[in-house]
């Protein structure tokens, strides 16, 4: 099984996709140490509106830094609904050579023009994870389900999204076995943590052997936060044994503490509330962030 880390990317949704670069070196290095496969380390976008920092857009010369500092294999991630076909060359020509997995960030109702996308990257020779979003709502789109098959001998990895963070392990060993029927591509978790499933949740999906999986330092992530990375690799050195270097992991995670001192995310009753009831993280997100409601109102 392999591990990818992505706290760069979705921890951007703190901070802008700003990070110190003191910060980005020790982070490179430390996971030097770690037995993580994957670095996620931000999105490649067309220019969009508003602002957006340096790992949103990943110029070559942030690619190059990252690369010349770590070993690890590297991943970006295009969002599909802000992607065309004839802007893959301007995106990703640049990454040949530096990056090594190309991650699509797919909402359900976009499969068909997300398989169209994932056929002209892999022609260019990267790998490709087909990040399927709103996994607790997948059951309003069965037709997808059938066509899983469309993905066999294109994409490396078929990723199970909880996007709400409201999934239990039931749901997950289900899913898992309604994807194995239907095709025979890899398969990844990602969990979010509205409702502190993350964990459970993830070690479930390893149980029934899925081929990767994704956290980050001190969760930091996108609305409620995902899976610790430091929470991850106790478990699986409790309970498989792994060999942790606990030096690098507790220098990484202090580094990390100054932010979310600074941000302060993590679960909440309105993020737990979104979470069981399949809402979205974005707007949850603004109105937790936005000090004038208060979590009576937001709830």
């Amino acid at each position: 099984m392999k591990l990818l880390d992505c706290t760069i990317r979705d921890g951007g949704y703190y901070t802008g996709w700003d990070f110190d670069n003191d910060l980005v070196l020790s982070y490179l290095q430390n996971f030097e140490n770690l037995p993580f496969d994957y670095l996620e380390v931000g999105y490649r976008s067309p220019a969009l509106e508003g602002y957006y920092g340096e790992y949103f857009y990943c110029n070559i010369d942030t690619l190059n830094f990252l690369k010349d500092n770590s070993s690890k294999k590297l991943a970006i991630i295009l969002d599909e609904k802000n992607v065309r076909i004839n802007m893959l060359d301007e995106l990703l020509d640049p990454c040949l050579g530096i990056v090594s997995l190309i991650r699509i960030a797919i909402d359900p109702t976009n499969f068909d023009r997300a398989i169209n996308l994932a056929i002209e990257i892999k022609k260019k020779g990267f790998e490709i994870a087909f990040n399927l979003m709103y996994m607790s709502n997948w059951n309003e789109y069965p037709e997808m389900i059938k066509n899983f098959s469309k993905l066999n001998n294109l994409v490396d990895y078929l990723y199970l999204v909880d996007s709400y963070g409201g999934v239990f392990p039931n749901d997950v060993r289900d899913v898992i076995k309604r994807v194995r029927a239907n095709t025979n591509v890899k398969i990844g978790f990602h969990g979010h943590n509205n409702l502190e499933m993350a964990l459970a949740n993830t070690l479930v999906a390893i149980e029934e052997g899925v081929d990767i999986v994704d956290s980050t330092i001190l969760g930091m992530g996108r609305g409620a936060w995902n899976l610790k990375t430091e929470l991850l690799l106790v478990s699986l050195a409790k309970n498989y044994g792994s060999d942790i270097n606990f030096d690098s992991l507790s220098d990484i995670t202090s580094k990390f503490q100054k932010l979310k001192d600074h941000y302060n995310w993590g679960t909440s009753l309105p993020y737990m509330v979104s979470g069981a009831n399949s809402l979205p993280q974005k707007q949850v997100m603004d109105w937790v962030s936005n000090r004038s409601y208060s979590l009576n109102s937001i709830t």
